[in-house]
């Protein structure tokens, strides 16, 4: 089951107040949730770049064999 970006950022926001209330030694946890959340944030951003920029074009046939 994946979690949903929403999910991630309250992790991350705990995270966050785990890190200032019990140490550094807590970051790494903070930064996976930051870096999963840029990673999917990017994939989605460009999936949508890609999709609004391409005009539709004429579908290839594939021979059949």
């Amino acid at each position: 089951m994946a979690l949903t970006i929403e999910e991630l950022e309250e992790g991350r926001r705990i995270a966050a107040l785990v890190v200032k209330h019990c140490g550094d030694r807590y970051r790494p946890i903070f930064k996976r949730f930051d870096q999963e959340i840029t990673r999917r944030t990017n994939d989605d951003d460009r999936l949508r770049m890609v999709l609004n920029s391409q005009a539709p074009r004429q579908r290839i046939r594939r021979r059949h064999r």
